[in-house]
């Protein structure tokens, strides 16, 4: 009796402690994945300031517009005059003027450029680690990944291989994926967070 009170015992022990196991692997109630590239395209905090720095890119691709039809111009007069006559010489030498020109302001506009939307992103991802960490203490998550690209480029096997390196996760169940749940909520803090607009 007593050795049959002890194998019972031993086996509802047992059937105890996988019990919990199982509850603990399957819930994946304390982690998360999340596309953080699809996050920022929809994030309100990005959106309102990328469209600044569309308009100056259209302002600049204006200007090289019209200094290219500068261009045109001086080269459509050097065909009609004489090599030799003092108005070729110059044209030809505000045709070259323009042409440096143009490709110095090009340069300089796709470099200004480049370290403003750096700057963006860099703040808004700042706002979205922010945002996050409520979001994730609101749902009782403890971890969040980054979500793996599928997509890989078309390139050489070095840059393959260097995006596959860079890869946080391999795979991920789709129900554990937030990301739309988060844009919500982010976009949602971004409207609470933001001035209200003055009367004129």
């Amino acid at each position: 009796m007593r050795l049959l009170l002890l194998l019972v015992l031993c086996a509802c022990t047992a059937g105890s402690f996988a019990g919990e196991a199982g509850t603990s692997s399957t819930s994946g109630s304390d982690y998360a994945v999340l596309r953080l590239d699809d996050v920022i395209r929809a994030s309100k905090s990005y959106l309102a300031r990328v469209d600044q720095l569309r308009k100056d890119k259209t302002e600049a691709d204006a200007q090289l517009k019209q200094m290219e039809e500068q261009f045109q111009t001086l080269t459509g007069k050097l065909e009609v005059l004489s090599p030799a006559s003092d108005k070729f010489a110059q044209a030809q030498e505000e045709r070259e003027v323009l042409k440096t020109r143009s490709e110095l302001l090009a340069k300089r506009t796709r470099a200004l450029l480049d370290r403003k939307h750096g700057a963006l992103l860099k703040e808004t991802y700042e706002v979205l680690r922010g945002h996050l960490a409520g979001f994730a203490k609101e749902r009782k998550l403890k971890l969040i990944l980054l979500a793996p690209n599928h997509d890989l480029p078309n390139a050489g096997a070095n840059e393959v291989l260097m995006q596959l390196g860079m890869q946080s996760a391999l795979y991920y169940d789709p129900s554990l994926d937030v990301t739309e749940a988060f844009i919500s909520y982010t976009n949602g803090r971004h409207a609470a967070e933001s001035p209200a607009p003055t009367g004129p």
